[in-house]
């Protein structure tokens, strides 16, 4: 019987949380010296900046992520699927994503996530 990997649970808690914002949560999961790099925008470095980027600079008032896979390799992860969200202003926006971690001592230590908006009239 395969030995249960570490990483696939966080992994998808992750993104769940941040749907239901439960920052408490995310803080556990996130390592201290944590990494987030969203598209478009500059690294955040460190769990405070991260934590502040989700609780008071993401334009998104709701959202979802509907994950549809998970591949972990070592210390590495990455899951991929698609997004929906209500933003401040009430526009929606909908679009494929991937996350991409490295985790430390159990924690999240380094994440990017990339984004794939849909172009109009492709």
């Amino acid at each position: 019987m395969p030995t249960p990997d570490p990483f696939r649970i966080p992994i998808k808690m992750l993104l769940n949380v941040i749907d239901r914002q439960e920052w408490k949560v995310l803080e556990a999961l996130l390592h201290p010296q944590t990494e987030f790099q969203v598209s478009n925008f500059i690294p955040f470095r460190g769990r405070d900046s991260v934590l502040n980027y989700f609780r008071n600079l993401r334009s998104m008032r709701k959202s979802e992520h509907l994950i549809e896979g998970v591949a972990i390799e070592g210390n590495h992860g990455i899951c991929w699927g698609r997004f929906t969200g209500t933003k401040a202003d009430n526009s929606e926006v909908s679009f494929l994503f991937t996350s991409v971690l490295t985790f430390e001592d159990k924690k999240i230590r380094r994440w990017r996530e990339y984004h794939c908006l849909p172009k109009v009239g492709a």
